[in-house]
């Protein structure tokens, strides 16, 4: 199944990418990881939580405050739940993830010659394509994200410039009949493509 996901996902983000560029647009390309800590229950079922990873390649197009698109490709896993005290779990599940955001950043603030700090906000839709761990289960889930970040970039601000960035995802998933609440930590690395 993710074999079958891998060139449209590619596909996706080449599209992304040509059409930014042919609006002269500031385009950034980045690297992520971080740990999640999902939350899962049912409408008969109790809430248990899990623990997971994700890993990310994002692709953005921004202004000076905007950021009209973000498009992500990466990989999700999360192990079964804790067991309830009667017995019960939920199993893991591991997906490849396309997200598209949107959100908005707040004027840069000046760290000196070492260059800036800008903190941001995302928000944003998924569409994940998973099996259940131990199963041939497969299932695609939409979910919602929401994104605080802060990003440094370093060097000067008129030339192309790479720097550290760190968020805090929520992301509400919507999965074959259960819902996981996943708040997260996510630390990357980001680099300017475009001159402004």
């Amino acid at each position: 199944m993710f074999r079958n996901s891998a060139p449209a996902v590619l596909l996706a983000l080449s599209l992304a990418c040509a059409g930014a560029q042919a609006a002269g647009a500031e385009l950034s390309i980045d690297v992520s990881a971080g740990g999640l800590l999902p939350v899962t229950w049912a409408s008969d079922g109790p809430a248990l939580a899990h623990r997971g990873f994700d890993a990310l390649v994002g692709l953005e197009y921004d202004s000076a405050i905007s950021i009209p698109f973000r498009l992500e490709a990466g990989y999700i896993r999360a192990s079964a739940s804790y067991i309830s005290p009667s017995g019960e779990l939920y199993r893991g599940w591991e997906g490849l993830r396309l997200s598209f955001l949107t959100g908005y950043d707040i004027q840069p603030y000046s760290i000196g010659r070492t260059g800036d700090l800008q903190i941001g906000i995302l928000v944003g839709g998924a569409i994940t394509a998973a099996d259940f761990s131990g199963t041939a289960l497969a299932y695609a889930y939409p979910s919602l994200i929401a994104e605080p970040r802060i990003r440094m970039r370093l060097g000067s601000i008129s030339h192309p410039s790479s720097g550290p960035w760190a968020a805090l995802p929520v992301e509400l998933m919507f999965r074959a009949g259960i819902y996981s609440l996943t708040p997260g930590l996510s630390l990357g690395w980001r680099q300017q493509l475009e001159q402004k």
